[in-house]
């Protein structure tokens, strides 16, 4: 999944008990984020862990056909009927954040090893054009890829279980990630990155600014060279 592509994305944000770390990762990568690109409709995911900031520790993004694909009876079947790894591992969890959101707009292309996420409220009007105006400028500075803007379709049902821990109190009606290949560019950038999201009317949305780094990215065309994890290695 080199660009971002479909009509929604899914974000996730969530930490995870810190002893089950490593354990996390290996569930993550063997077996979640596979089971979830075999339903029809998606096309493929990122993971990112935090470098710095103040949203949860990974994010994890599916790129999806359009938002109906997590009301589909494939998608559903899934959340109801956890394998039993999945199952022992949401207890783990930590600060989990779910938006299934609409892709309202992407600028530029490729897939970078750095990303810097914000977060916005209800206030935010995310489809004015000084959104647009600000990330095509910022697009023009040496060490950013891509822009995507995102909106929240609160149509879609949230998961039908009790996540591991509190909810964390972050906003969650839609998101901005920058794509760059170099998380040093983005932190040398962020002078820029404020004033820009300060013109387009995102004062507020700046508090919750958080760099990752990739640490996996799957599509569906993959899935059939998987291999399986081996019973009693986990």
């Amino acid at each position: 999944m080199l660009d971002m592509s479909g009509a929604a994305v899914l974000a996730l944000w969530n930490g995870v008990e810190a002893a089950r770390n490593e354990e996390y990762n290996a569930w993550h990568t063997r077996e979640h984020v596979p089971e979830r690109i075999s339903v029809p409709g998606m096309i493929g995911a990122r993971r990112y862990v935090k470098s710095s900031g103040p949203l949860p520790d990974y994010l994890t993004l599916y790129a999806m056909d359009d938002t109906g694909v997590l009301k589909s009876d494939a998608y559903r079947s899934l959340l109801d009927n956890p394998t039993d790894w999945s199952r022992a591992m949401r207890p783990s969890f930590r600060g989990f954040m779910r938006l299934c959101c609409r892709r309202l707009l992407t600028l530029g292309g490729g897939l970078g090893g750095a990303l810097a996420a914000i977060v916005v409220d209800d206030s935010i009007d995310l489809r004015t054009p000084a959104v647009r105006q600000a990330l095509e400028t910022l697009l023009k500075k040496q060490g950013l890829l891509a822009a995507h803007v995102l909106e929240r379709d609160r149509d879609v049902p949230d998961v039908p279980f009790q996540i591991g821990g509190d909810s964390p109190a972050f906003p969650n009606a839609g998101a901005i990630f920058l794509e760059s290949y170099d998380e040093r560019a983005v932190h040398r950038l962020v002078p820029a990155i404020q004033s820009a999201l300060v013109r387009a009317g995102l004062s507020d949305a700046i508090e919750t600014f958080t760099t990752y780094t990739l640490t996996y990215a799957l599509d569906r065309a993959s899935l059939e060279r998987l291999t399986p994890i081996a019973t009693g290695e986990r």
